[in-house]
């Protein structure tokens, strides 16, 4: 009962509800003022703004039910460009015009405060018609009857919108106040247009804090009730746009509408249409018509576009441009928007009347794209399928088009005609460019439309389809681009075709082809990441695919933004990852992102940091030859700016040049995020096509061939085929792309092994001597990005950003040369001649930047904007002449025409006003005015400013400066002219510094003195350098009684004006204070080496040693000619010497190297003097003294390297012994930065006091892969431990050779350091992989220790042992040569080809050069590294075998496959992984057919028969999964060894063939593991070796 009664009681109240709906039926016309102000600027009174006013009558009335004519009365507009509020609004000439089309009535549905559709005769404009929208969008009203604060999605002229609704009654007045506010950034349906924003991504999180650009409009309505409802009384409106490009507080730039609808009478004569038919034309939404045609930085008025595009062109292209013109820019931007009104016919008459006269043609190529519309398509399109146009022609214009033309369903059709037709296909380089940009256009348009029709991808994917039935790789790789263009969800399913654990043909697809699939997905990911992150997800964990997939997957993974979740799941799935490769990757890519401060990356960094605590620390110890991943970025919140660089490194094998690497830079401006350039390079193959040698062939020796056979079970790796590749993406789209294959490759090494080089030198030196002029100029229009939308009063504005720049240079070179080249040139020849080369260039930029704020129509423009104008010039004429017979060169730079306007910046922000019937007066006020500026400025000094409530403005002075700097010698001053004027006076905030007027103007003249005629620099090498010289070299002896006076006087002048000066260089206090906050204990390794290096590296013995060498000459030019003289020097008129020359002496008796600079000028005294001396192979010593004579200053450094302890050590000590105080005064500045930095690079500190003025640098290798580094300075040590290196250094590489041999030490470290090594020290193998095992080896039986296992078998490895005591013995077959290295009474025998060779001196070269045999120490070494063999090492007790970086991961046998894997280490020629060393090692024995053999190897592998029967299992017999070693029918074992393997068991009634293929077995599951004997060593009975 009481529910009814609350129901009843709530209908009565909802019945008694006053209707808030305005009443306009009747037969009454309802006058209303209107008044509609729209301005941009910032909201701060005293600076400038733009804006326009319109005011007029609004007269409605009732046409039929729900339907009413509204009609504009006495309509005015005005314009508004000044200082806000002070100046006053200007009646517009466009009053007149405009007048009759605004009066025109119009026809609008309205039904309970909802506007329907609206009607028009055809002769009113679309510009017009919004107008009205604008005064119909106050009508719109959503009034909900039983509520007064609700929320409703409501229609209006911007679109569906969020707006909240506060309905209050004001009693006293009997009026009804409705309030709603309309938050412009929450809407369903946002009426927009965006140019140039295609790639910009809305970065969410970034704009959490602080939103770059926001709008809301707020509506007031007074409503008063008349008998038949009500009539609002007045309704005003306020919409703001704000925009901040950085996060400060209040502190942003403003566009502002407000409106004003008063309700003045009824009148009774009701409103009469014109008589025309009214035609529907849409509904409130606002509508566009050619909004994008106008460029909002200038308002041209076009009558005769194509006259008008003649007259554009004939200014750029008959203009001079040595130097540009600052104006160049914006002369391109309005040929752009002239041809932007042109018709296709009209643009085909323009290039028919100057398609033969170049600079015309290229400036309509370069501003045709640019126009963006479907007639500039249709014209490229037509010129290009005419023949019209040049490969370089076409490739820039569509590449530029591409990215420029509006992209709608129109435009699209078009340009898939174009790039399908057969004139592009049948042209590889254009149909690549076409097609990439096909793709483009597809993403272009799909990421601005609701829809994106999968109709438009139709015929990539049935050209997909397609190749994949041709398997047609070169189509596959090219259309996989194009999707990843496209980057459309539809064509998921045609990807993953070529996907594993997806596609059915995955054989038939190389590695490369699976790897761009998966990439693909990456632009897929942006818009389905769900979709995308499943497929990838399966690809990543599984672990029985290629690394590389898994890992290019796990690079894609996280383009989806993974959860917290998934990232800590896949982190404890990595602790069992069995690939060192993978693990290394995606830890270090965890390691980077927990370090990362972009908003972007917060949530995963998060994920990162806890993911990270469950894997293994020793994953950051892997060195760079394993996959890595490199992630920096940065992100200032206060700026809303940041950048984020990543590069992942790709390796398979652990080699030195990795797999592929892929890096990508990102930016963040104002909340929004875009991948600003990508490019990915894969290596795969050819670092083997370079170094392999080119005599191999496909027939191989015999006896390689009974190896292979010998390995029943062996299957061969696929064959690497060489084939390099690297794209390009800018902006997330891939705009080129490039294959080197094997053919590219032979045509390189053909082109640098043959004589072109020199060809091609003596073309250009020909070409140059008949002269070259070459002139040039590049427009570009940089960037072109514009969101335009409707203002509440249906007026467009506009938030823009134009970019444009003209380079220019002009080119002029000519050559003399002597004598005369011929027409065969050849190295010969050249060596012979003497070059003279006079260039001159006139290179010159022009840029322009403008940043638009505010109305934008064809016919009246209000804005704020900020002007940026840059302008370089820099000429230069020089002459280098090559004396290449004397070894004389010489560079002269000549005198330019002063004085040049070097660099030209301007800035400033304006506020203007035009419109089309007076274009050449539009109005422009500077947003910060100098007048308002100087008059403050002058109020500020003389009158005190009282305190109030609200501050008043306060002004600085405007800053003009000339600051000049003289250039010693030559005869130049540059000066800088900087000034500028701001609003820091109202808040001193980043806007408010950069708004006014800013300029900066440098300036290059000549300056006082003597004309200098040129700068002159030249190199003299050899026995003529001292015939060069302009100066006399005396070295005066300081112990000598004169100089001693002449020194103590200079002293003393010195120092009277240094007295208070500490010259010291370093000072405790200063330099080095003591920081307790970063002072950070280093490792207990590192400091207790300390005390005990100090003493090690005591140079007193060295110094003596330098002393007494130096002492023997102090000049060495006095019994020695110089090496080589430079002479830099100034050529003046008056022939004054200017300049400084440098000699150089070489003693080599005494190891010693002099170096001597000195002033050429008269009376200078100044000199440098450097000595250097060998003191040993492993020290070094220098002394640098410089000043008069050499004496005023002076600093001494020693160097060496040795051993601390086990571990090798290298060092290097400067110790100053006297600096400039300049040094000293840079040092302590320096030093402050030092703790923070030692941060970042991880250094540690401590506070351990050492020598003054000295500085330490000490560097341990207490590993083959790790340094230990000490920095010792007198106040402070940094230290870093266990430093990981991306290479071993193995020192042990060069004890076999003698100090003096430096070129086979360098090899070795080479060696050493990139190829993979396997060794066997007595009864100890240790593999390529570092793995380390003891094994037995079988007796008689050749193993394979390493061989090649592709297809090429480019070389065997072969081990044997006779008998238990006796040494191994080595057979290495490499081309068609047989090498067997063995031990027989006590010494190494060789022999080759089955004949014998002496040893002693040996010393063999392949015909080819490509293989080696010599003495290397105690031993023998064979080299063949263009074989992939890089060195096999032999001597008493051990052996080495390297094999060349590009073979890692194509080796197999007893040493491994050397792909770096630790894990998958026991791998037997089938392939299989086994578990057992010892099944491993006895997989690699080369079995014996019978007894007979010739190797007398009496053993095979074989499955074996369980012996004994399980009790846990039925009647059953079982054999082994692994085969193991016997003997052959009719041997006895000797030696037996056991092993464990697995069974696989079968039925007792069922029988197994056990002499089936061995490989075959390595399928069976293991139902058990038992126990096996292995024979090691057999003995065949006589019936056995007779049979």
């Amino acid at each position: 009962m009481r529910t009814v009664l609350v129901a009843l009681t709530i209908a009565l109240v909802a019945s008694q509800h006053v209707n808030l709906f305005p009443d306009l039926a009747g037969t009454q016309t309802y006058v209303y003022k209107y008044e509609a102000l729209l301005f941009s600027g910032l909201y701060q009174e005293g600076l400038a703004r733009a804006g326009i006013k319109i005011n007029s009558k609004v007269l409605i009335s009732a046409a039929a039910e729900n339907a009413f004519f509204l009609k504009l009365s006495k309509p005015q507009l005005f314009e508004y460009s000044g200082i806000w509020p002070t100046d006053t609004f200007v009646s517009s000439k466009l009053t007149s015009e405009l007048s009759a089309q605004l009066q025109i009535p119009i026809k609008f549905e309205y039904t309970n405060g909802k506007v329907g559709r609206i009607f028009t005769p055809s002769v009113v404009p679309t510009t017009v018609i919004n107008l009205h929208r604008g005064i119909l969008n106050i009508l719109q009203l959503n009034i909900k009857k039983t509520q007064n604060i609700y929320e409703v999605q409501e229609d209006g002229v911007q679109g569906i919108c969020e707006t909240q609704y506060l309905i209050s009654e004001d009693e006293e007045n009997n009026h009804t106040i409705i309030t709603k506010s309309r938050d412009l950034t929450l809407c369903h349906e946002r009426i927009m247009k965006d140019v140039g924003l295609t790639y910009i991504e809305k970065c969410i999180e970034c704009q959490q804090r602080e939103k770059s650009l926001s709008g809301v409009a707020t509506y007031s309505y007074t409503m008063k009730p008349t008998p038949t409802g009500v009539v609002f009384t007045e309704a005003t409106v306020q919409e703001i746009h704000q925009f901040t490009p950085h996060y400060e507080i209040g502190d942003a730039t403003q566009m502002e509408t407000r409106q004003t609808l008063t309700f003045l009478e009824i009148m009774a004569s009701p409103i009469i249409p014109i008589s025309a038919e009214y035609l529907a034309r849409g509904s409130l939404h606002y509508e566009f018509s050619t909004e994008t045609l106008w460029s909002p930085i200038q308002l041209i008025k076009i009558s005769n576009p194509q006259a008008q595009i003649v007259d554009a062109l004939n200014h750029l292209a008959t203009k001079k441009l040595e130097e540009v013109h600052e104006d160049v820019p914006l002369k391109y931007i309005q040929l752009i928007q002239l041809m932007r009104f042109a018709s296709v016919d009209a643009v085909e008459g323009i290039w028919s009347q100057f398609k033969t006269r170049p600079n015309f043609r290229k400036w309509i190529l370069d501003a045709v794209p640019a126009v963006g519309t479907l007639a500039a398509l249709k014209f490229i399109k037509k010129i290009i399928l005419a023949d019209g146009l040049s490969i370089p022609e076409f490739t820039q214009v569509l590449l530029a088009t591409v990215h420029m033309v509006t992209a709608n369903l129109d435009t699209i059709k078009m340009y898939s005609g174009l790039a399908l037709s057969h004139k592009v296909q049948e042209t590889p380089i254009l149909r690549d460019v076409a097609m990439l940009g096909y793709g483009t256009m597809i993403n272009r348009y799909c990421s601005g439309a609701p829809e994106c029709p999968v109709e438009l991808l139709k015929p990539i994917h049935e050209i997909v389809t397609e190749a994949t039935a041709k398997t047609d790789i070169a189509e596959i790789t090219l259309i996989l681009k194009v999707l990843g263009n496209a980057g459309h969800p539809a064509s998921i399913k045609y990807i993953t075709k070529f996907l594993p654990l997806f596609g059915t043909q995955i054989p038939h697809f190389p590695l490369r082809v699976q790897v761009g699939a998966i990439l693909t997905l990456k632009a897929v990911a942006k818009k389905e990441p769900k979709l995308v992150q499943n497929a990838v997800l399966q690809i990543f964990v599984n672990k029985d695919l290629h690394p590389e997939l898994r890992m290019v997957s796990w690079i894609v993974l996280f383009e989806t933004k993974p959860s917290m979740g998934l990232v800590i799941t896949l982190a404890r799935a990595l602790r069992k990852e069995p690939n060192l490769q993978v693990a290394s990757l995606v830890y270090s890519h965890m390691k980077a992102l927990t370090r990362s401060t972009s908003p972007e990356f917060a949530l995963i960094a998060a994920a990162c940091n806890v993911a990270i605590r469950m894997l293994s620390p020793k994953l950051e110890k892997l060195s760079f030859l394993y996959s890595k991943t490199i992630f920096l970025d940065g992100y200032e919140s206060h700026l809303m700016v940041g950048a984020v660089g990543s590069a992942f490194i790709i390796n398979d094998v652990a080699t030195v040049l990795p797999r592929a690497v892929v890096a990508k830079a990102r930016a963040y401006l104002a909340g929004a995020a875009a991948d600003v350039i990508e490019v990915g390079i894969r290596t795969d193959g050819i670092q083997e096509a370079l170094l392999k040698s080119p005599f191999l062939n496909d027939e191989r020796q015999p006896r390689m061939k009974q190896v292979l056979k010998a390995l029943k079970a062996f299957k061969a790796l696929p064959k690497k085929q060489p084939l390099g590749s690297i794209y390009v993406k800018l902006l997330g789209q891939e705009i080129a792309f490039a294959n080197v294959g094997k053919a590219v490759l032979e045509q390189a090494m053909q082109l640098t092994s043959g004589g072109y080089i020199p060809e091609l030198t003596g073309k250009a030196l020909k070409a140059m001597q008949n002269g070259i002029a070459f002139k040039y100029a590049k427009p570009l229009l940089v960037a072109e990005v514009r969101r335009i939308f409707p203002s509440v009063a249906g007026v467009p504005m506009e938030f823009s950003l134009y970019t444009a720049a003209v380079a220019a240079a002009n080119l002029k070179v000519q050559a003399i040369i002597t004598p005369p080249l011929t027409e065969t040139i050849s190295v010969a020849h050249l060596m012979k001649t003497d070059v003279r080369i006079t260039a001159e260039v006139l290179p010159s930029i022009a840029l322009q930047t403008f940043a638009v704020m505010g109305l934008n129509t064809g016919f009246i423009q209000a804005a704020s904007m900020a002007r940026g104008k840059i302008s370089t010039f820099f000429p230069l004429k020089m002459e280098a002449k090559f004396d290449i017979p004397n070894a004389n060169f010489k560079i002269q730079a000549f005198p330019i025409v002063l004085p040049v306007h070097a660099v030209t910046a301007r800035f400033e922000t304006l506020a203007a006003a035009r419109n089309i019937k007076e274009v050449n007066a539009e109005r422009i006020t500077p947003i910060v005015p100098e007048s308002v500026v100087v008059q403050h400025s002058q109020e500020s000094e003389n009158v005190p400013q009282p305190p109030a409530e609200e501050p008043e403005l306060k002004t600085s002075f405007p800053v003009h400066r000339t600051l000049c700097s003289v250039v010693p010698h030559i005869g130049v001053k540059a000066c800088m002219e900087i000034m500028s004027c701001n609003a820091n006076f109202i808040k001193n905030t980043t806007l408010y510094n950069m708004i006014g007027q800013h300029g900066v103007h440098i300036n290059i003249a000549r300056a006082d003195g003597p004309a200098v005629e040129g700068l002159e620099l030249e190199v003299q090498l050899g026995p003529r350098a001292a015939k060069k010289l302009l100066k006399e070299i005396n070295i005066v002896d300081a112990r000598t009684p004169k100089f001693k006076t002449v020194l103590q006087k200079l002293k003393e002048i010195l120092e009277g004006g240094q007295r208070n000066n500490n010259t010291r260089f370093f000072n405790h206090n200063v330099l080095f204070s003591p920081r307790s906050s970063h002072s950070i204990s280093s490792s207990s390794s590192v400091h207790s080496s300390n005390s005990h290096l100090s003493k090690e590296l005591s140079s007193g013995e060295n110094s003596e040693r330098f002393k007494a060498v130096q002492e023997q000459a102090r000049f060495l030019g006095d019994p020695l000619p110089p090496v080589v003289a430079i002479i830099a020097r100034v050529v003046r008129v008056d022939r004054k010497l200017l300049g400084y020359q440098l000699v150089a002496y070489l003693d080599r008796p005494t190891s010693r190297v002099q170096i001597i600079v000195v002033s050429i000028a008269v009376k200078d005294n100044w000199k440098m003097c450097a000595n250097g001396i060998l003191l040993s192979k492993l020290k070094v010593a220098a002394r640098i003294a410089w000043g008069v004579e050499c004496q005023q200053y002076a600093i001494s450094i020693n160097a060496g390297a040795g051993n601390h302890g086990p571990s090798p050590m290298a060092y290097l000590k400067v110790k100053c012994e006297k600096v400039p105080t300049s040094i000293t005064t840079y040092a302590k500045s320096l030093a402050e930065y030092i703790p923070g930095a030692a941060q970042m690079t991880g250094l540690a500190i401590s506070d351990e006091k050492n020598i003054e003025r000295q500085i330490e640098l000490v560097i341990l290798v207490p590993t083959e892969r790790t340094l230990d580094i000490i920095i010792k300075t007198p106040a402070m040590t940094l230290s870093k431990s266990n430093l990981v290196l991306p290479i071993a250094l193995t020192f042990e590489a060069v004890q076999a050779y003698p100090e003096e041999d430096v070129m086979n030490i360098i090899r070795n470290l080479y060696i050493e350091a990139s190829s993979a090594k396997c060794s066997k020290v007595r009864n100890t193998l240790t593999t390529f992989n570092h793995r380390i095992y003891n094994y037995e080896i079988p007796l008689s039986c050749y193993q394979v220790l390493v061989q090649d296992c592709t297809s090429e078998h480019k070389f065997i490895v072969l081990i044997k042992k006779e008998d238990v005591f006796e040494h191994e013995d080595l057979n290495i077959k490499v081309a068609e040569i047989d090498v067997n290295v063995y031990h027989q009474g006590g010494a190494m025998k060789v022999k080759m080809n089955g004949t014998e060779v002496p040893t002693k001196n040996i010393s063999y070269q392949h015909p080819t050069g490509t293989i080696r045999i010599k003495q290397k120490g105690q031993g023998i070494a064979l080299y063949a590294p263009s074989h992939g063999l890089q060195e096999v090492y032999y001597d008493t007790d051990q052996w080495k075998i390297y094999v060349a970086d590009w073979m890692k991961g194509q080796t197999c046998g007893l040493c491994g496959k050397a792909d770096g894997e630790i894990i998958q280490n026991y791998r037997t020629p089938s392939g299989y992984l086994t578990k057992s060393s010892v099944s491993f090692v006895h997989s690699w024995v080369l079995p014996a057919e019978s007894c007979h053999d010739a190797d007398q190897c009496h053993m095979k592998l074989e499955t074996v028969e369980l012996e004994k029967q399980r009790s846990d299992r039925q009647e059953s017999k079982c054999y082994s999964v692994e085969p193991v070693l016997r003997c052959l029918p009719g041997c006895l074992p000797i030696r037996t060894s056991h092993i464990t393997v697995g069974y696989y068991c079968l039925p007792s009634n069922l029988k197994s063939n056990l002499s089936a293929n061995l490989s075959s077995n390595y399928e069976k599951t293991e139902d058990l593991i038992e126990t096996a004997e292995a024979h090691i060593a057999c003995y065949c009975t006589e019936k056995c070796l007779t049979l």
